[in-house]
């Protein structure tokens, strides 16, 4: 697909991350950093200055950025870079995640269990294949989900991000000014979530997300 150079754009909130990211893509030749950012408003500004054939994303951005990470993220990059290739990396091990962020167009998804190699590995099979690239450890959740079976009632996406965020700590207020929606919306998506799930105390929400890999 690609001639010559790979243009690969970086995010992720931890400069560790980024710099063993950096570090371990350049020891490609036909690699080029054209950027790292802490957040999803940067990546998203410098992927407009300076388009990328591949992002490489972490899910969860939390630090100084208000608006962009998760599922939101990755809608907009969708929508505003299209012909750029998304790898996500995270440490997210919860099935139902991976699956809707496959749908919004991700290509790849790494674990941040897996050797650093294997993001190597992922923007290699995206930059020349048109499948999707999931890591081992990602395999292997998706596997066990399988066996394990759906749930009969599974989380929407939108559902899925509210319970995210909450169980991270942000208040009602603060997911809907992060998420674009009232607050009011944002109180009904929990409740239906939590009735979905049969759990009925916000303990017991935060629960089943620290169970089953939400955070």
């Amino acid at each position: 697909m690609y001639d010559g150079i790979l243009r690969v754009a970086l995010a992720d909130d931890h400069p560790l991350v980024v710099a063993a990211l950096r570090d371990c893509l350049l020891r490609n030749a036909s690699v080029q950093i054209s950027c790292e950012c802490r957040n999803g408003t940067e990546l998203l500004g410098a992927l407009d200055r300076h388009p990328a054939d591949i992002a490489i994303t972490d899910f969860c951005m939390g630090h100084g950025d208000a608006s962009l990470d998760g599922f939101n993220l990755l809608s907009r990059l969708a929508r505003r870079h299209p012909l750029t290739r998304v790898v996500v990396i995270s440490a997210q091990s919860n099935p139902a995640i991976i699956r809707r962020a496959m749908k919004l167009g991700v290509r790849a998804f790494v674990s941040k269990e897996d050797p650093l190699e294997e993001v190597v590995r992922a923007c290699a099979h995206v930059a020349f294949s048109n499948t999707c690239f999931c890591s081992p450890a990602v395999h292997a959740v998706l596997r066990h989900a399988a066996i394990a079976g759906v749930p009969a009632r599974e989380l929407t996406q939108r559902e899925l991000e509210v319970v995210r965020l909450y169980a991270q700590g942000a208040q009602l207020t603060d997911i809907a000014g992060k998420l674009g929606r009232s607050v009011s919306t944002i109180s009904s998506q929990k409740t239906v979530a939590m009735r979905k799930l049969g759990v009925q105390t916000n303990t017991g929400l935060i629960r089943y997300a620290y169970e089953n890999g939400l955070i």
